[in-house]
C-alpha cells in the first residue's frame, strides 16, 4: 500500500498579503487550489491514503480536506499542529501513519510540478535503498540543498546551501521512503528534514532526476513563474492519465449571466449555483471545460487581452465559491469570418473544433462527455463532437440576443435534454451517472 504525507503547515510569510487569508498550499492556480493538483498526481501514482499537516489558516484547510474528492483520489486525513513542528517534527508526530504502508511519499506541497510520481515509485522499488530523493537542476546551487551522486545514482553527499557546490542537483522536496525508513525518521525526533535528517541517509538513498516543471512558490516572483508554467504542466499530467469524461459548458447564459457582446469584467455575474454545480461535477470525476464563441474579438470590440481579463474575473468569482474550470477555449471569429467552403470556422460552434481540441489536449473521453449550453449551436457542437448527450438550458427573454440570426443557429438533429438552469443540467448528468 502506497501512502503520502503532504507537508502543508507553513505560514508562507513571504507571500503576504496572499497568505494573510489563505494557507499557501490552497493558493489557486487557474482557480484550482494547489493542493488539489498534488492529490491528482498522487491518484495517478496509485496512492491510497494521504495525510496533510496543517497550522496556518487551519480552518480553511480543514474545509478543503473535507471536500468530496473524485473517485481514485487518496483518502485524506489531517494532522493539526497548534505549534509548528518542522518538516521532520511532523513525521515524528505521525509515526503511526506508516502502518500498513509499503512506502510513504513525503511531499513539500508548496510547489508546482508535473512530476511523474508513478515512475519515481517504480524507480524506488527497483533499487532497494531506504530512500529516493527527487532532484532537479538549479541555476543557483548556493541557495539550495545540493546533492552529489555516484555512478549508480546513490547519494554520496548532501549539503544545505553550500558555499562551493559540487553539482547543480537540488533537493526537490519529494522523498519516497520505505516503511522502515519512515519509522526511523519519526524516531529521530528532529525538526527539519533538510538539515537534520537527510544527511543521515547519505550512502543509502538514491537520487531521481526530474527535468521538467518543478518550482517552489515561496516568493511572489517564483509564484508568478509557476503560474506561467501551469498550462504546460496541466497538459503533460493529462497525457499520463487514462481518458476521462468532461462536461463542456458554454459561457454566456450558462456559467455567467448573458450580456450581449460582453466586454467589461465588471459586467460578469455568475448564474445562480454556478460554483456549486462545478464543484459537484468535479467531485464526480468530470473535468469542466468552457467552450465559447467570442465574436467580440473578431468584430474588434475586445482584444484577446481584454477577454483574458473577463475570464479572470469569472475565475475569481468561481474561486469565491471554491470552484474552478479546468480550461477555457474560445473562438474569436465573427460569424462567417475565417470560414472555408461556405461553412463556419471549424472552431466556431456549431462546429466541434473547440471540443475536439480540448479532448486532444486534456485526454478526454468524448463518448462519456456532455455539452451544456443555452443555444442550439451548443447542442449541435456536442453532437458533432461525439458527446454522450447535450443539454439545452431554456432561454429567458433577458438572455436572448437581439440578433440571434447572427449565430447561424438551426434546429439540432436531436435535443437530448431541455432544462431551466445549470443546476438542473448538473442534476441530469449526475443522476444519469448514478
Amino acid at each position: 500500500m502506497l501512502k503520502s504525507f503532504l507537508l502543508a503547515a507553513g505560514i508562507g510569510s513571504r507571500l503576504s498579503p496572499i497568505t494573510d487569508t489563505i494557507p499557501k498550499c490552497l493558493i489557486p492556480f487557474a482557480g484550482r487550489p494547489l493542493l488539489d493538483y498534488w492529490l491528482e498526481l498522487l491518484s495517478q501514482a496509485g496512492c491510497s491514503d494521504a495525510r496533510v499537516n496543517t497550522h496556518a489558516h487551519a480552518e480553511k484547510m480543514r474545509a478543503f480536506l473535507q471536500s468530496h474528492f473524485p473517485a481514485g483520489y487518496p483518502r485524506v486525513t489531517e494532522s493539526y499542529e497548534p505549534t509548528l513542528l518542522g518538516s521532520a517534527g511532523a513525521i515524528a508526530a505521525n509515526a503511526d501513519f506508516a502502518e500498513g504502508a509499503s512506502e510513504v511519499i513525503i511531499i513539500c506541497a508548496d510547489q508546482i510540478s508535473n512530476v511523474d510520481l508513478a515512475s519515481m515509485v517504480a524507480f524506488h522499488r527497483q533499487h532497494g535503498d531506504a530512500m529516493t530523493m527527487l532532484l532537479y537542476r538549479v541555476p543557483n546551487p548556493q541557495e539550495c540543498g545540493i546533492v552529489e551522486l555516484d555512478a549508480e545514482d546513490r547519494v554520496v553527499e548532501f549539503v544545505e546551501k553550500p558555499a562551493i557546490p559540487k553539482s547543480n542537483l537540488a533537493n526537490g522536496g519529494i522523498y519516497i521512503v520505505s516503511n522502515e525508513a519512515y519509522r526511523e525518521i519519526a524516531n529521530m525526533h528532529k525538526f527539519d528534514l533538510g538539515f537534520d535528517v537527510l544527511p543521515q541517509f547519505v550512502g543509502r538513498a538514491r537520487g531521481w532526476l526530474w527535468d521538467d516543471i518543478h518550482r517552489d512558490i515561496g516568493t511572489h516572483a517564483s509564484l508568478a513563474k509557476a503560474r506561467a508554467e501551469l498550462a504546460k504542466a496541466k497538459l503533460s499530467v493529462a497525457k499520463r492519465r487514462k481518458p476521462v469524461a468532461a462536461v463542456f459548458l458554454d459561457r454566456d447564459g450558462t456559467v455567467i449571466e448573458h450580456v450581449h457582446h460582453l466586454t467589461k469584467p465588471e459586467d460578469v455575474r455568475l448564474v445562480p449555483g454556478a460554483g456549486e454545480c462545478l464543484s459537484r461535477l468535479h467531485a464526480s470525476g468530470y473535468k469542466c471545460v468552457i467552450v465559447t464563441n467570442q465574436s467580440v474579438v473578431g468584430r474588434g470590440m475586445l482584444t484577446e487581452e481584454g477577454l483574458e481579463q473577463v475570464h479572470a474575473e469569472m475565475t475569481t468569482q468561481l474561486e469565491q465559491h471554491g470552484a474552478w474550470v479546468d480550461e477555457i477555449y474560445f473562438c474569436p471569429f465573427a460569424p462567417g469570418e475565417g470560414a472555408e467552403g461556405g461553412t463556419e470556422h471549424p472552431n466556431r460552434k456549431p462546429q466541434p473544433g473547440m471540443l475536439l481540441q480540448a479532448a486532444q489536449d486534456l485526454n478526454l473521453d468524448l463518448s462519456k462527455s456532455w455539452m451544456i449550453g443555452d443555444m442550439m449551436s451548443d447542442a449541435l457542437a456536442g453532437h458533432a463532437a461525439g458527446c454522450l448527450a447535450s443539454i439545452l438550458i431554456e432561454k429567458t427573454p433577458q438572455s436572448t440576443p437581439p440578433n440571434a440570426e447572427e449565430t447561424g443557429e438551426r434546429k439540432p438533429a436531436r435535443r437530448d435534454f431541455h432544462v431551466k438552469s445549470l443546476i438542473e443540467a448538473t442534476d441530469v448528468i449526475l443522476n444519469f451517472a448514478n
